[in-house]
């Protein structure tokens, strides 16, 4: 009896060691499998946002920059007489690499032309649409001409010219046809004159100017006349200084008086006043910084005062106080960032605030705020940079860059309030796409 006593503790013990061990196994096993799991659910999550996640995309990297080195052919217009360009300390070129995100939430690509064009007009109408007209493709001079639907962003193709033009001018009359002028066709500078009817989509012939002329100016006045003044000649290096005035109740040009100096690709503003600004541009002598006066009441010129810098390619915005706006441009001395205000009251020019970013060859259009939105254009490469003026603070900011950069582009400020920019040339290509701001 107590044989089997002591037996059966013993038994008894061994079971109790035997359960607590296997207890003990069970525990250290559970724990190891959780380890396991919470290892292989950490190594999970750092394969897949860590080692394997996806690059975020870049797709607001500007359009013109690039990976590697670029060598840039730069393509000049057909006559464009002189090439000068400087860089700037603050100048960004849009063809340098870059490895950041340009933010271009402000830009929105629309729809592409049917032709790619540079150095046409575009022209806002009365309906809203905007009117392109003529140009250059590389290939060949252009008649074709087509409109732009702000509410569908389409394109649609009207009735071509009958003048192959590029280098011409374009406005909207007030019985509102679209008079378009002179320019370079496929034999040289052209005199003659086009209106287009918005209604039936046809151009019809009106009277020719005097004088052949490209790269001139057209400025309506207050009595509905529009002014015509220099600009390129027939052929050679004949800068023109007449000008001419064509009465649209009549169909008809009349010389008026000539300016005081000869000149191309310079910029006219009608002013409050009545008065035609006329500013800067080239001739065989090479850049002006001289600006005149035109007053239509009795035909005559008169010299204004004369911008501090010299500069031809350049723009003019008039300001709500109706001071004008000059920004960049071209001279000798290379290419500008700087930017002059015009007091027609005083007659005196004042240096501002100067842009970011040299330019010429740029755009210019005023916003529905007051700001001046200045586009694209060239400085020993082609700019997608965009730049707001503020009059208020005198100063400039950058803003989001185009998609594509271009020059020799056309902007127009649309009824909503939008800018729309269109074709241009960019590294040879010459450019179809259009962009809103």
């Amino acid at each position: 009896m107590h044989t089997n006593q002591v037996y059966s503790e013993v038994v008894t013990v061994n079971n109790g060691s035997h359960k607590w061990w296997h207890r003990r196994w069970v525990k250290i096993i559970g724990i190891f499998i959780i380890l396991l799991i919470v290892s292989a659910t950490i190594l999970a999550l750092v394969l897949n946002f860590v080692v394997f996640a996806p690059k975020k995309s870049e797709t607001n990297t500007t359009a013109a920059t690039s990976s590697s080195p670029l060598t840039t052919r730069i393509s000049i217009p057909p006559l464009l007489s002189t090439t000068t360009s400087t860089v700037t300390p603050t100048t960004t070129l849009a063809q340098t690499t870059t490895t950041t995100t340009t933010e271009q939430s402000e830009w929105v690509m629309t729809g592409n032309m049917s032709t790619a064009r540079y150095i046409h007009t575009a022209s806002v109408l009365e309906n809203g649409f905007v009117l392109v007209t003529g140009g250059n493709n590389g290939a060949t001079v252009l008649n074709s001409a087509e409109y732009y639907n702000p509410s569908s962003g389409t394109w649609t193709t009207t009735g071509s010219m009958s003048f192959n033009r590029y280098g011409h001018t374009a406005s909207t009359l007030a019985n509102g046809l679209v008079l378009v002028v002179g320019g370079w066709g496929v034999s040289g500078a052209l005199n003659s004159a086009e209106l287009y009817n918005p209604s039936t989509g046809i151009w019809t012939m009106t009277g020719n100017m005097s004088v052949g002329r490209h790269y001139h100016t057209e400025s309506t006045l207050a009595n509905g006349s529009v002014l015509v003044t220099g600009g390129w000649g027939v052929s050679g290096d004949i800068f023109v200084n007449s000008a001419e005035l064509y009465n649209p109740s009549t169909s008809t040009w009349t010389t008026t008086g000539s300016m005081n100096v000869a000149r191309y690709h310079h910029t006219a503003f009608t002013l409050a006043n009545g008065s035609v600004l006329v500013i800067g541009g080239s001739s065989s002598s090479g850049a002006h910084n001289s600006a005149e006066l035109y007053n239509p009441s009795i035909g005559i010129w008169t010299m204004a005062g004369n911008m501090s810098i010299a500069r031809y390619a350049l723009t003019a915005s008039k300001l709500a106080n109706g001071s004008v706006l000059v920004v960049g441009g071209t001279s000798s001395s290379g290419t500008l960032n700087n930017v002059e205000l015009y007091n027609p009251s005083t007659d005196i020019w004042t240096l501002t605030g100067s842009m970011s970013i040299a330019r010429y060859f740029h755009t210019a259009a005023t916003l529905a705020n007051g700001l001046v939105l200045v586009v694209g254009g060239f400085n020993s490469g082609y700019l997608n940079s965009a730049e707001l003026y503020n009059p208020a603070t005198d100063s400039w900011t950058l803003t989001g860059s185009m998609y594509i950069a271009r020059y020799f582009h056309a902007a127009s400020t649309l009824a909503n309030g939008k800018v729309l920019v269109t074709g241009g040339q960019n590294s040879d290509d010459y450019l179809n796409s259009a962009e809103l701001y």
